[in-house]
């Protein structure tokens, strides 16, 4: 039993430094190491979506992947599956029983891609469209966020060179779209 109680803190004091860096990484805005090789977009997307698949289950969401399969991406692999996953999850969290699609595709002839993440839920108020990526900013009807997500999406994203962006429309639901420069 001890045993099992010293792995369980173990695995915490893990996930509160992690946490704790990343927090790091957004204050300075420096720091993040970018490890960019080219790997293609779709099996990043598509593990994402059987990993979030139960969650999603549970609230009757379905989880649609548009990334063409032949699609290569330059980028640093482990953050942009962060990228994706803080995204994906976001919008399971605001969309039950609904839908949430993602996309990507070249934008530009340089290489570049722009991706997307749309729900079909309720959609953010635009009193606070602004205000999503801050740090420590939360949804104030919904418990239990740290206000990092986002801000961990924006910071990753422009770490690429790219920039995300947010279109909401209460009612009808939201889009969160990120580019990423080409090599």
């Amino acid at each position: 039993m001890l045993k099992t109680l010293h792995r369980n803190v173990q695995r915490l004091q893990s996930l509160v430094e992690q946490v704790l860096k990343e927090s790091d990484h957004i204050r300075t805005e420096t720091g993040v190491k970018l490890e960019r090789r080219e790997f293609d977009l779709w099996p990043l997307v598509e593990a994402l979506i059987y990993d979030l698949r139960p969650v999603a289950g549970t609230a009757s969401t379905q989880l649609i992947n548009e990334v063409p399969e032949d699609l290569t991406v330059y980028a640093d692999a482990s953050l942009l599956k962060r990228v994706f996953q803080n995204l994906i999850a976001n919008a399971i969290k605001y969309t039950p029983r609904g839908e949430v699609v993602i996309v990507a595709q070249e934008a530009g002839a340089e290489g570049g891609l722009e991706c997307r993440v749309s729900d079909n839920a309720a959609g953010i108020p635009e009193d606070r469209v602004e205000l999503i990526f801050d740090k420590q900013e939360t949804d104030p009807e919904r418990e239990g966020g740290t206000g990092l997500g986002l801000a961990i999406v924006k910071t990753f994203v422009e770490a690429h060179g790219g920039k995300v962006t947010v279109e909401s429309k209460e009612g009808v639901g939201s889009t969160f779209r990120f580019t990423l420069p080409g090599p």
